[in-house]
């Protein structure tokens, strides 16, 4: 075979890397390759095809339209690559391999690093890697194949498989309540400071209250509201208003004092999480022994 073809994937791997990482350098980096090889490489495949692929500023790296139709039409070729290897890679005995996950930062510090760790001791064949933030990542165009997400539902595109399940409650000071009073109703809420997470940049959080015939959602705005999820939690042990959040994630400073729950007669049902992957990588036994002994470990440590 032609030695130019034998290397297309690998050319078009970097190509992918260099839009989604920003860079040559941080392809490099996240391919472990030096920046003259990538830069070698992204050269002579567009001098052999004749073409500009990727538009270089000062900032940033972006495909020109002949690059968007080669990548759009190599992806998929690439993907099957990765699946033949990684079957081929599973026959043997040893896992080995390697796998990227991405978990939301609450969940991923105090539950999934743990996890990591003990399972990268117990196979040391395994390189892994992980991505804690606070934002629903592209699995498929970020590269990653494993995240953990919230529920309640995983996209027809993913496999998923459920995790634990975990209460949600409205918390806040005992001096915020005796200062401001404690609302009895959701609607009430109105009333007071909410502190809220979300992404977009918005001062107002849709928390959901009841359950069965009396679920329904409650639009609140926010005094104070982040990207980030921890920071609500600070902010309502601190005093400065009330916030909904999962059990596990206020359950030592409910024991200690520092927050107690309201509403409590309006609690939504449990919040799920599951472990969501690229439906290519269902065949994976890495991915399948990684995600069972995470949900025997989670299984049985998760507070109820």
């Amino acid at each position: 075979m032609n030695g130019r073809y034998m290397r297309t994937d690998q050319e078009a791997a970097i190509i992918s890397a260099i839009v989604r990482h920003g860079s040559l350098s941080a392809a490099a980096r996240q391919l472990g390759l030096s920046v003259s090889v990538v830069a070698d490489r992204l050269a002579g495949l567009e001098r052999r095809l004749g073409v500009r692929l990727i538009a270089r500023t000062t900032r940033r790296q972006s495909l020109t339209e002949a690059g968007k139709l080669y990548l759009s039409e190599m992806e998929p070729i690439l993907a099957a690559i990765e699946a033949v290897e990684t079957r081929v890679r599973d026959l043997s005995s040893v896992p080995q391999g390697t796998l990227r996950i991405s978990a939301p930062l609450p969940i991923g510090r105090r539950w999934i690093a743990p996890f990591v760790a003990e399972f990268a001791a117990r196979y040391p064949d395994v390189r892994l890697q992980l991505l804690l933030e606070d934002r629903y990542v592209d699995i498929v165009g970020e590269g990653f194949d494993l995240a953990i997400r919230g529920g309640p539902a995983v996209e027809s595109e993913f496999s998923g498989r459920f995790l634990v399940s975990t209460r949600r409650v409205v918390v806040a000071s005992p001096a915020y309540l005796a200062q401001h009073g404690t609302p009895m109703r959701p609607e009430d809420l109105s009333a007071h400071a909410c502190l809220v997470f979300n992404g977009g940049g918005h001062f107002h959080a849709d928390w959901r209250f009841g359950r069965g015939e009396a679920a329904r959602i409650v639009r609140v705005s926010a005094r104070l509201a982040t990207s980030s999820s921890e920071l609500p939690v600070v902010w309502a042990a601190a005093g400065m208003g009330l916030t909904q959040k999962s059990l596990w994630e206020v359950q030592d400073h409910l024991e200690d004092g520092r927050l107690v729950t309201v509403l409590d007669a309006f609690e939504p049902d449990p919040a799920s999480f599951y472990a969501i992957h690229p439906v290519s990588r269902s065949q994976s036994r890495l991915l399948s022994l990684f995600v069972g002994e995470l949900s025997d470990y989670l299984r049985q440590r998760f507070p109820a």
